[in-house]
């Protein structure tokens, strides 16, 4: 955090930015009705399609927590760099639980502020901290048993992880054959594979890998359309973030936008990228505020639920702009509060990746 530009790897921070708008992209779904839409029409198929795109954003983060932790060693300082993470969420929260109280008129008791925050829904998109923390945790240690061991056992650490979390989904339409127990672990799956990715880059050109996730999220998103059978949109394996389908997407994705070198490209657009990749965090927690803003307007200017989706390119952009401006506020409140902190322990927790 905090590094000039001319030291920053463009690759990571468009991928961070890229993974940042996605995210809020899906959210676009969430809150235009589309799950409340019978699936039927040409628009419906594309918006399925265009979803299954969107669903790259969580494992690309996690990707790039691997790709960039995986060295990270314990030190008796290691928890002290979880501070930036943990001021973001609760000004964050902070802001969430004031909108709703304020906007949409919730009443909170002291205790039910403080619940709030404990099970990270002060910011109602806060889950992905929640898990964060405990990847964190875990972290230094994966690290150490991932730096012992050589090409072979890496190789067969990935694929028993791929196997446990991405498998289960896949082979289990035929019928219950594998155990699905630990899909939930999906997380040490993608930060494994980031590590992977790190030592060994995927060899196919930027544009074959561009390629491979269009075509990955057009057939998915067909499959998801074709399997409503005019209904409304059934969730499917392929749609859980450990699933076969969006890891490859994401493997694809991230690989394609980790080399991009952004040489030629404007100064400012090089800033703006750096920035949206810095503020990725604070602006994926505190969107809630403008979807609930947003999207309600959209609701009443277009009433048909699949003709909205027309109106994304618009929509997404005015959440994104509005979601930066108020997560820049949090980044600057958050660095405030780490001046606070005392001068060892803010060196400590001032190294590594956080988004």
């Amino acid at each position: 955090m905090g590094q000039a530009n001319k030291r920053r790897d463009f690759g990571l921070d468009l991928a961070r930015a890229v993974a940042g708008v996605l995210t809020l992209s899906v959210h676009f779904f969430l809150n235009s009705g589309f799950y409340e839409t019978p699936e039927a029409g040409k628009t419906m198929l594309a918006a399925c399609m265009v979803r299954m795109l969107c669903m790259s954003c969580v494992p690309l983060f996690l990707l790039l927590t691997g790709y960039t932790c995986i060295n990270r060693k314990w030190s008796k300082g290691y928890y002290r760099k979880l501070l930036p993470v943990l001021f973001t969420y609760v000004l964050a929260g902070a802001a969430c639980l004031a909108f709703r109280c304020v906007w949409q008129g919730e009443v909170f008791t002291w205790k039910g502020i403080v619940r709030q925050f404990t099970v990270y829904a002060a910011a109602p998109y806060a889950w992905y901290i929640e898990m964060y923390v405990g990847l964190f945790l875990l972290s230094p240690f994966l690290n150490a048993a991932w730096h012992v061991l050589e090409d072979g056992g890496k190789k067969a650490l990935v694929l028993t992880l791929v196997g446990l979390t991405a498998l289960p989904g896949l082979v289990n339409q035929i019928g219950p054959l594998l155990p699905t127990w630990w899909v939930g672990i999906y997380p040490l799956t993608y930060y494994t594979l980031g590590a992977w990715l790190r030592e060994h880059p995927l060899r196919l050109k930027g544009w074959q890998l561009l390629i491979c996730w269009l075509c990955l999220a057009a057939v998915m998103g067909a499959k998801g359309y074709f399997t409503a059978n005019g209904g409304t949109y059934l969730w499917m394996p392929e749609d859980q973030w450990g699933s076969l389908a969006l890891t490859l997407e994401a493997v694809c994705l991230f690989s394609c936008l980790r080399r991009t070198k952004g040489e030629g490209l404007p100064g400012p657009v090089r800033w703006c990228v750096a920035r949206a990749a810095r503020l990725a965090l604070p602006m994926y927690l505190v969107s809630y505020i403008a979807d609930q803003i947003v999207y309600p307007v959209l609701a009443q200017a277009v009433p048909e639920a699949h003709r909205r989706l027309f109106a994304m390119p618009l929509a997404v952009p005015v959440v994104v702009v509005c979601s930066l401006v108020l997560a820049q506020l949090v980044d600057w409140a958050a660095e405030a509060l780490m001046r606070l902190v005392p001068a060892k322990t803010q060196n400590a927790a001032s190294g590594g990746e956080v988004r």
